[in-house]
């Protein structure tokens, strides 16, 4: 099972929901606050949805009450944003892998942290993809992958941990071998697969991958 999680981010962002649906046609969606509204103004009925709902109106408020799927409601003042207590539901499903849509543009400090809930992912094996119109990001621990040419043009990589150990990269515009990568470093943005695959590999750390277009 894929679980595809809309949240209330700018709705400029986000890919068209009919291509998702394309991708990912057996999927469960879940709702995040303003993202129920936006996955019901394209005719999905999400599984489940969580939130305060503190940025819908009253008018929106009372649709979502109408409907017949569950409803998790909770105050403003919590100890996680909505967006950790949807993907902390998600994971405890044990899919296959979750799609976030709708976490990135307007505020950074959301941004940042949705970027960060990818280490919840990790700790489970499950892989967790934040994607919108030009941007892919998922968090890789220690091991090989193979990454397969697709529609995103650039390959960036980026620390989380302090260093990253043990880097290496073949297949690429920019190789390397055996490299330790430190915050602050530019030194793995904006790569690129040179013919249909490259492979990443290292031993220590955990790393970003952004996959990017134009």
């Amino acid at each position: 099972m894929i679980y595809v999680i809309m949240g209330g981010g700018p709705t400029n962002h986000v890919p068209p929901l009919s291509h998702v649906q394309g991708n990912y046609p057996d999927a469960r969606w879940i709702g995040v606050d303003r993202g129920v509204i936006e996955l019901m103004d394209n005719h999905i009925s999400p599984h489940v949805a969580f939130g305060d709902f503190d940025s819908l109106t009253v008018q929106e408020k009372t649709r979502i009450a109408r409907t017949t799927f569950n409803i998790y409601t909770y105050s403003e003042e919590k100890d996680a944003t909505d967006m950790e207590i949807a993907l902390t539901w998600a994971i405890e499903q044990q899919p296959e892998k979750i799609i976030v849509l709708g976490a990135t543009g307007g505020r950074l400090d959301h941004l940042f942290m949705n970027a960060y809930l990818l280490l919840k992912g990790t700790k489970e094996n499950i892989p967790i993809y934040i994607e919108d119109n030009w941007n892919s990001v998922t968090l890789l621990t220690p091991g090989t992958y193979n990454i397969n040419k697709s529609q995103w043009t650039y390959v960036s990589l980026m620390p989380m941990t302090s260093e990253v150990k043990g880097l290496s990269l073949s297949g690429f515009r920019y190789p390397l071998n055996e490299a330790t990568l430190v915050h602050g470093s530019s030194l793995c943005t904006s790569n690129e697969i040179l013919n249909e695959h490259g492979e990443i590999s290292f031993s220590h750390g955990y790393l970003f991958l952004f996959r990017s277009k134009d």
